[in-house]
């Protein structure tokens, strides 16, 4: 069935320093419509960033400090992060097509 991993659940990461949240899709989809979103402590939503294979979006606050690492070949959808004190957050790989998602927490 189609599902989306995320491995492992839990970091803890010191400020200044980057992270990658991974991020695996299966589906037999050739286009799904990946996202990373956030929850942050005071419940707050954030889109972080888009990609198919066509079209991309990043919020704002993600300029020089959030990318993301996408193989279609490979069906991964890695997100790195310079981390910073803002960023301490319940993070989230999602697709409107595949079941999930699985939380990191910063």
């Amino acid at each position: 069935c189609d599902h989306v991993t995320q491995s492992p659940p839990y970091q803890t990461v010191a400020s200044g320093s980057k992270v990658t949240l991974f991020c695996t899709y299966h589906t037999t989809y050739s286009n799904p419509d990946l996202y990373w979103y956030r929850i942050r402590p005071d419940r707050s939503f954030q889109f972080i960033l888009y990609r198919d294979n066509t079209r991309s979006k990043d919020a704002d606050f993600t300029q020089g400090r959030f990318w993301v690492w996408h193989s279609q070949s490979q069906k991964t959808f890695h997100l790195v992060i310079s981390v910073e004190p803002e960023d301490s957050a319940t993070y989230y790989c999602h697709s409107r097509l595949i079941r999930g998602p699985v939380a990191y927490v910063l």
